[in-house]
């Protein structure tokens, strides 16, 4: 999910950006952006024909938007966002009609149609999704009614257990409730943000819920008391996956409730950690593409989005510099190294040849997504009383 450099000692780990280090490092200059006038990082400020987009890191990168202006003759304006508020704040103070195009977290796909900001569109605009595993099909937060959807998935990852092999079983890995092991007393690393976790601790104590940011007060009580309970267990509350990466190289951190650290540590040489999503199940992060409502260049914009539809092009933003990630498109695989699908999990499942690694990760996890029931304010206070315990 992120980028690294190669390395063999603790101190050589340097991944470049972490998709979760822009929610907290970058907050000074969410409020710079916000404050000041809207600034478009265009990679060609001069094309006559642009295609405007507000999107998370990685998109805007030569590699991937490259091939598209080529095909198209047009250059890409992108303005990068750090975290969902961000881009909502962004959106608002911005004209209608600036943006074409906005790639946002699945959960806010709500709140941007709250606002009239997005326009539905039919699934058959976008061929490519045919090739996309179900659950990428069928996500409750794009549906649109009448048989549109408010965007197409690009890229996504997972929050589960990620773990040192050498001092923790992967039987143990594979159940949420092992984090209280005696000695796993103060080993613990854990986002520094309320949504993955909260829907981590629903899952652990209601592991049959069907949407576990979906909860009656009861039963977010039992959420609360799961994680008041957790709290001595936890040695690191990270701003940001980094420092819990650098912990677990240092021997300090044994078990991290982020998933997808292991493709870091494995880059950077470090063989001996794993991931595993628990019996529970797990949280998966999902950006998907959206079309502006009030978009200057609609057809153009739909293009954009089938283009980044396409496996070959997700294989390209899957290993961008700016963070690793998995693409929903099961076509991904062919356009990988052996090496690449085994790191992410597109080579056989080993107790079923006939499926990938990943569509049982996929099976296995469900989306992030915000507080149905309550405030989001209830949840954070919540999460805050377990920081501060």
């Amino acid at each position: 999910m992120r980028d690294s450099g190669k390395g063999n000692g603790a101190g050589r780990f340097a991944p470049a950006v972490d998709r979760r280090t822009v929610l907290k490092a970058g907050a000074a200059a969410a409020g710079a952006a916000a404050a000041g006038p809207l600034a478009v990082f265009s990679r060609s400020a001069r094309a006559a024909d642009r295609l405007r987009v507000l999107t998370w890191p990685g998109y805007e990168e030569k590699g991937v938007a490259e091939e598209f202006e080529q095909t198209h003759g047009v250059r890409i304006d992108f303005k990068v966002y750090i975290g969902g508020e961000q881009m909502l704040r962004l959106f608002s103070l911005a004209p209608r009609g600036t943006y074409d195009i906005v790639l946002a977290d699945a959960e806010y796909i709500r709140r941007l149609a709250a606002i009239d900001a997005i326009q539905p569109y039919s699934p058959d605009e976008v061929p490519e999704l045919a090739n996309y595993h179900p659950r990428f099909r069928n996500m409750r937060q794009i549906e649109a009614g009448g048989g549109r959807i408010w965007g197409a998935a690009t890229r996504f990852g997972f929050y589960a257990v990620t773990y040192n092999a050498e001092r923790m079983s992967r039987e143990a890995s594979g159940d949420w409730n092992s984090m209280f092991l005696p000695e796993l007393a103060g080993r613990i690393g854990v986002l520094d943000w309320y949504l993955p976790n909260m829907g981590i601790a629903s899952l652990a104590v209601h592991p049959n819920t069907k949407n576990p940011y979906d909860l009656s007060d009861e039963q977010l009580s039992a959420v609360r008391a799961w994680l008041l309970r957790l709290r001595p267990q936890v040695g690191m509350l990270g701003a940001s996956s980094r420092p819990i990466v650098q912990a677990m190289i240092e021997g300090d951190i044994v078990a991290a409730m982020v998933g997808d650290l292991d493709i870091d540590l494995k880059l950077a040489g470090y063989p001996n950690f794993e991931a595993t999503i628990p019996k529970q199940g797990g949280i998966r992060w999902q950006e998907v593409a959206t079309l502006c409502r009030q978009s200057r260049n609609r057809e153009l914009a739909l293009e954009w989005i089938r283009y980044v539809s396409q496996a070959h092009v997700q294989a390209k933003l899957g290993f961008a510099k700016a963070f690793k990630a998995r693409g929903p498109n099961l076509k991904i695989a062919g356009h990988l190294t052996a090496e690449q699908n085994r790191l992410m999990g597109y080579d056989p499942a080993p107790d079923n040849r006939g499926r990938m690694r990943v569509e049982t990760l996929i099976d296995r996890s469900i989306a992030r997504d915000l507080p149905v029931r309550q405030e989001a304010k209830v949840w954070i206070d919540i999460f805050n009383e377990f920081k501060a315990a």
